[in-house]
């Protein structure tokens, strides 16, 4: 994948994480992550008692960005 923010070539690699990956709306911590918690938040990966939670994401080592292309559900390791 090329980046879209300086055209490069990015890097195939994952995101892991022991809990549930989200993104949640605004730029404030919160205590509980869990995107069901949260109005407008986005579920990345879904927790496994196993595995944990990991999503495929691209790097770009050039301009330091990461892209995770959620609407490919294959992102989600997890995803059944």
């Amino acid at each position: 994948m090329d980046c879209p923010y300086c055209g490069r070539e990015m890097e195939l690699g994952l995101i892991h994480s022991p809990q549930e990956l989200s993104w949640i709306k605004g730029g404030k911590r919160r205590t509980f992550a869990r995107a069901e918690f949260h109005e407008g938040s986005l579920l990345l990966s879904r927790f496994s008692f196993s595995k944990g939670s990991a999503v495929s994401a691209f790097a770009c080592k050039d301009c330091q960005k990461v892209i995770i292309d959620y609407a490919d559900h294959h992102s989600d390791l997890n995803h059944e």
